[in-house]
């Protein structure tokens, strides 16, 4: 971390990520929180922090993106820090009611988010995504545990691919959960 001019640098051991995570703090006080990820993930780190910038820029409640770059150790980009508790800590803690009324809010945000436009040429909707329930189905007829009505829900799904078709591509977050 030698790059890096930081008063305080805790680490963090918790997400699913490969990043390795900090809890940085600058010598004007200022609270971070700084990832860093292996130099081959450039091109995507870079896409998406910039689609953090945007998702920043319509509103999103979220820690506000304050620097993207290269540095010995990788890739890196740092974000404000947000002081709090874990929601995955919170959350289950909380009345049915609250935690219903979170999910809507958070469903508000997921509409923000993917109201972003894809930026990239990329194949067409209806073939990434019906990829995507193929293999979806064979994972699940593949399972030993089954839904009561699980081949009713297939139908449905197999019934209604054609709304797929000439869809509008937008950024899809896909990873949005209350763990860091």
């Amino acid at each position: 971390m030698n790059d890096f001019k930081f008063a305080k640098t805790a680490p963090i051991a918790k997400g699913w990520s490969n990043d390795k995570k900090y809890h940085v703090t600058d010598s004007e006080g200022h609270q971070y929180i700084l990832r860093i990820s292996s130099s081959d993930k450039y091109d995507s780190k870079k896409w998406e922090y910039s689609m953090m910038l945007q998702a920043f820029k319509l509103g999103v409640p979220m820690p506000e993106p304050a620097g993207f770059g290269t540095c010995s150790r990788g890739v890196y980009s740092l974000q404000g820090w947000i002081e709090g508790t874990d929601a995955e800590d919170v959350i289950p803690t909380l009345p049915k009611t609250q935690q219903y009324v979170y999910g809507l809010q958070d469903g508000s945000i997921l509409r923000k988010i993917h109201s972003i436009p894809a930026h990239q040429i990329q194949e067409s909707w209806e073939a990434r995504f019906n990829r995507k329930i193929d293999r979806k189905i064979e994972m699940y007829n593949a399972c030993p545990m089954k839904y009561e009505s699980g081949e009713r829900l297939i139908e449905y799904i197999n019934e209604h691919r054609h709304l797929l078709t000439n869809r509008p591509q937008t950024y899809q977050h896909g990873d949005y959960h209350i763990a860091i």
